[in-house]
């Protein structure tokens, strides 16, 4: 209630003021402000009356009595607009202002803050000759002012990243190469010490708390009424939030024009429509202000305002025109972050009006702190200001800029005025600040001001004129920063432009970017931990001071000194050609110098504390007068690098002066370093520092990140091959791929390195092995068997299996499939002869990035017996296909490869067995002893990408022997077969190992995978019901153990049929 009183009792004494701009052509001209009746501020308690067109009104300004200035002539004013019509209809002149102006008195500091109603006058206006100062300028007279050479944008794409790699290994050469120790990191108590090398950090943690990259600006639209429902707006358009007023207009409503302009050239931000209509006029009071403020509101367009007359002007000035409390009000809403877009007006054909904007957009004359979030607005008509339009003057033509006021809106209706022009500004000013979020206020109105056209030309702004300010808006250049660092832009007595923010983690970094090339007077200080950078090719002649965070330069700064102070840094960077510095540079924080490096055209002067960072592998920094460095340290850094270093040791010069003095060779080396790069030492060598460094061994590299597996240690060797063959031959196909390994983070390089080491190929020849084995084995089971009933059978056998490989540096696996074989034999007296066929599939997951493997074989043996008493000898001959169908993926920095692999092979074995029959009277117990040759031939395979396997026919060949104990008890149908067998196989170590070669390279390296187990004790249990005298079932659990603790299980089932 008491927020409806306030409302209630502003509007009851509200200043109602003139809109700036006409109506459209499908209905009838809705003059804003059509006129009331004379208010006393002190004494009014009723609503205000409108007058009819006829009834004769004083402006109000002449009821305002100021005792301490005399009362000039009287003369009739009109301090309203004047309606404008369609562009083909006539501007008719309908207010006469009187001979005499009478003196206005102060507003008392109890009055109301809202805008005083102000009434025009219906008498005729005398043709009375206007100030010649006055007469708008045309193109060829403002040559002289407004146009300049053409100026060209830089069109260079920023690269100022501030650099982030990889993380160094410990800077001790091997082989006694020890991981970084963390008590070794640079530190202030280092800063006098003669240890060099140690490793510093290159940036701090930043903490990125603002997340305002996607924020979505509002417009606040202060204006007659609204329409509630367009599809011009969608859902954009928000009414009267905060207050109790219901809007009611149609799409014909100035308010509802006004913000359908500001939908047509901005559709993202929000608008806020207050309606603030009075008896047909605007009549806004700090009502409506807060309550958009309440919002989140910062942008405001004003398309209104009180027109004085030129002679009141000049009679009583903008501080005294400008005395409200409610100027006071928003003039400190724009000093602490708001921005105000005021149109001027259209009285550029009212004799005795015109030759200033209205007297809102005059408030920074006497609120000087609000220029920082003022701009008035002119409009255009082709290349000249559009008659209509009022001048935006001398006194506001710092704040002033221009645009087209015409425009259509709703589909159908056409809009004209000054009021129209406005709108086209707010939407590029929320543009401007949703680029970037990080600015304040005032660097967005310089942003906007800065950035704009001169009439008629294309080209940038170089300073403001009464007609149209600045110039017409350019939102295209707007959107690439300011363009002026300029001190008619800056509140009186200022000397630089400030950009005063903190850390930003933006995925975009357009949004931290300012691309145009900056002129101007002013200086630049950048503030704040955040980071901006400048790419084009500035001319300002201010200095540069950098108090907090980033300033990155990718382009040149002709005219301007440079003070880095002890948090700021400077990044100067461009991949292209060196950074142009034509002033000199003092820094008393960090000077980071990368990409092709950076000129200085003066002095160069370091603090004893503060840091010069260098990429050693490519930049130059070059003083032309006197590097002074005051025993300050270098900082090596190797960002990123094009071309694979070798691993002798390089010289390279990365600065130098026209005099270098007090350098005593001391250096850091940055924790973001290429993890390739090993630094030897920097020195000084007359007027040029030095830095010696070489490529790091990838084992070095992995160590900085945790110990080295001995797969990743063969792998780091023959990736160090191919590295050396790279950095010897600049043309190799896998250039590419090896720059990318050489500028990758630690833990990316462990992760290729891995993929690198292929030995899914080594290690899953297991599977093909075990699965002969196993073969073989229950072969020579099913023989010892047949001596034992001393009856020929036929058998089939179906087996599941599950088991794991794994050996120490090696990724492990899990694997699990079937075998399925048949077979028959026949005995005679002493002699037994068979033969039996197989067919198994295998899966393996290795763990890690090491792949999968499918295994299909198929093979096959012949075997024969031979019993005399008790002692008997086992023979077999076989041979098998596999194809193992391998899937895995090369982790290469910049990409990953998916490869899937065919690979064949071949196996031959031959087994033998002797045992000796001990028979007692329910069974018998047979110790046996057996050896077995296995070879297996790899056919050749290419995996047919850049850094993948290419291998040509590989053989292996494994010898093993047995020991075992076979024992079987019988229980009339029933019997109980158990075996207990130990294999050794001698030369187990590496016998899977083979050397290959990476596609796209010449060098031979060796692929190393598990090894197969040395030494696996197997135990078995089988049970065999006779069915029929022919017919058994029968089946049988083993289980194994290898030396490293690898369990292997096997289940199987079958049948066999006796003749």
């Amino acid at each position: 209630m008491k927020k409806v009183r306030r409302y209630s009792e502003a509007t009851l004494v509200s200043l109602l003021v003139t809109a700036c701009g006409g109506g459209d052509n499908s209905s009838n001209m809705t003059p804003i402000n059509s006129g009331s009746e004379k208010i006393d501020e002190t004494s009014i308690s009723s609503p205000i009356l409108v007058e009819s067109e006829n009834t004769k009104s004083d402006s109000i300004i002449s009821e305002l009595k100021d005792p301490s200035v005399p009362e000039a002539p009287k003369q009739d004013e009109t301090v309203s607009e004047v309606p404008v019509t369609p562009n083909d209809e006539k501007v008719e002149e309908t207010v006469t202002p009187s001979t005499e102006p009478t003196v206005p008195e102060a507003p008392k500091s109890d009055e109301t803050v809202s805008e005083t109603p102000v009434t025009p006058n219906d008498e005729k206006a005398e043709e009375t000759e206007e100030d010649p100062s006055d007469v708008a300028t045309t193109p060829s007279e403002e040559k002289g002012e407004d146009t300049a050479d053409t100026t060209t944008e830089t069109t260079e794409s920023p690269n100022v990243d501030v650099p982030i790699t990889s993380t160094v290994s410990d800077h001790v050469l091997p082989p006694n190469y020890q991981p970084k120790d963390p008590s070794r990191l640079f530190d202030e108590a280092d800063k006098f010490a003669s240890r060099n090398g140690l490793i510093e950090k290159l940036r701090p943690q930043q903490q990125a708390t603002i997340s305002d990259e996607y924020s979505v600006q509002k417009i606040g639209v202060i204006d007659t009424d609204f329409v509630k429902d367009d599809k011009t707006f969608g859902n954009r358009l928000l009414l009267n939030q905060g207050l109790w007023r219901q809007a009611k207009g149609q799409k014909h409503d100035h308010g509802s024009q006004v913000a359908a302009v500001i939908a047509k050239y901005n559709s993202t931000s929000w608008i806020y429509g207050y309606t603030a209509e009075s008896s047909g006029m605007t009549s806004p009071s700090n009502l409506h202000f807060e309550a958009a403020q309440e919002q989140g509101i910062k942008i405001f367009n004003n398309s209104y305002g009180t027109a004085p007359s030129n002679e009141l002007v000049k009679y009583r000035g903008w501080t005294y025109l400008t005395s409200h409390l409610l100027h006071k009000q928003i003039a400190e809403m724009a000093e602490n972050g708001s921005i105000f877009v005021w149109a001027v007006g259209n009285e550029g054909q009212l004799k005795g009006y015109g030759a200033q904007a209205v007297t809102e957009a005059h408030i920074p004359v006497a609120y000087k702190q609000a220029k920082k979030g003022w701009i008035a607005v002119a409009s255009i008509t082709g290349q000249w200001k559009s008659p209509y339009s009022s001048r935006v003057g001398e006194d506001a033509k710092n704040w002033g800029i221009a645009t087209y006021g015409d425009h259509q809106v709703f589909g159908d209706r056409h809009v004209q005025g000054t009021s129209f022009a406005a709108p086209v500004v707010s939407a590029a000013v929320a543009k401007v600040w949703e680029k970037f979020p990080w600015m304040d206020n005032h660097l967005v109105t310089q942003t906007i001001l800065s950035t704009a056209d001169q009439l008629g030309t294309s080209n940038v702004t170089i300073g403001p004129n009464k007609d149209i300010g600045w110039g017409v808006l350019n939102l295209e250049r707007a959107l690439k920063g300011p363009a002026r660092f300029d001190k008619r832009l800056l509140v009186e007595g200022e000397e630089f432009v400030v950009a005063k923010f903190d850390h930003r983690n933006y995925a975009d970094q357009d949004r931290l970017t300012w691309r145009n090339d900056i002129a101007g007077d002013a200086g630049f200080k950048k503030q704040g931990t955040g980071s901006l950078y400048l790419t084009g090719h500035n001319t300002y002649t201010g200095d540069t001071v950098i108090d907090g965070g980033v300033l990155g330069l990718s382009g040149k700064l002709d005219n301007s000194n440079v003070t880095i102070n002890t948090s700021g840094t400077l990044l100067a960077k461009n991949d292209e050609k060196p950074v142009e510095i034509g002033q000199s540079v003092t820094n008393n924080g960090s000077l980071d110098v990368y990409g092709k490096g950076l000129s200085i055209g003066g002095n160069y002067t370091a603090d004893k504390d503060a840091r010069t960072v260098i990429d050693i592998h490519t930049a130059l920094l070059e003083i032309k007068g006197t590097a002074d460095m005051q025993n300050s340290r270098i900082l090596a850094d190797v960002e990123k690098i094009n071309d694979v270093p070798t691993q002798s040791e390089s010289l390279r010069t990365i600065l130098k002066a026209g005099n270098l003095v007090n350098y005593n060779n001391f250096y850091t080396v940055s924790d973001h370093i290429a993890p390739y790069i090993l630094v030897s030492k920097i020195e000084k060598q007359g007027n040029e520092i030095q830095a010696t460094y070489k490529r790091n061994q990838t084992a070095n590299v992995l160590r900085s990140v945790g110990t080295v597996s001995r797969s990743a240690e063969n792998t780091s060797t023959n990736l160090d091959k191919v590295l050396d063959e790279v950095a010897a031959n600049p043309t190799s196909s896998i250039k590419a791929d090896s720059v990318s390994i050489i500028n990758a983070k630690p833990m990316s390089v462990a992760s290729t390195v891995e993929s690198l080491s292929a030995e899914i190929y080594s290690s899953s020849q297991n599977m093909i092995v075990n699965e002969n084995r196993l073969f073989s084995q229950n072969i020579a089971e099913r023989a010892f068997r047949s001596f034992q009933d001393e009856k020929s059978d036929v058998y089939a056998v179906t087996n599941r299996q599950s088991y794991r490989i794994s050996q120490n540096g090696y990724a492990n696996a899990e694997i699990g499939g079937n075998q399925s074989y048949v077979g028959a034999d026949k005995q005679t007296e002493h002699l037994l002869f068979g033969i039996s066929v197989y067919h198994s599939r295998q899966k393996a997951d290795f763990e890690h990035t090491a792949g999968s493997a499918k295994l299909h074989q198929q093979g096959g043996a012949i075997y024969a017996g031979y019993q005399l008493d008790n002692n008997y000898l086992l023979a077999q001959l076989g041979m098998a296909n596999a194809k193992n169908k391998i899937k895995r993926s090369i982790l290469m920095p910049n990409e990953t490869r998916r490869v899937e692999t065919e690979v064949k092979s071949k196996l031959y074995h031959f087994y033998t067995e002797l045992g000796h029959r001990i028979k007692f009277e329910q069974g018998e117990i047979s110790p046996f002893i057996g050896y077995q040759f296995d070879s297996v031939y790899q056919k050749a395979f290419d995996e047919g990408k850049n850094f993948g396997i290419q291998a040509n026919r590989t053989q292996y060949n494994l010898n093993s022997y047995l020991l075992g104990l076979r024992a079987t008890m019988k229980w009339g149908d029933l019997s109980l077969n158990t075996t207990l067998s130990h294999r050794m196989t001698p030369k187990a170590e590496n016998a899977f190992d083979f050397n290959a070669r990476y596609i796209g390279a010449e060098s031979e390296i060796e692929l190393q995978g598990i090894s197969p187990a040395k030494y696996a004790t197997m135990a078995k249990l089988g049970l065999n019901y006779q069915i029929s005298k022919a017919l058994h079932l029968f089946g049988e659990y083993a289980i194994a153990r290898q030396k490293g603790g690898e369990k292997w299980q096997n289940f199987g089932i079958g049948m066999k049929y006796q003749f």
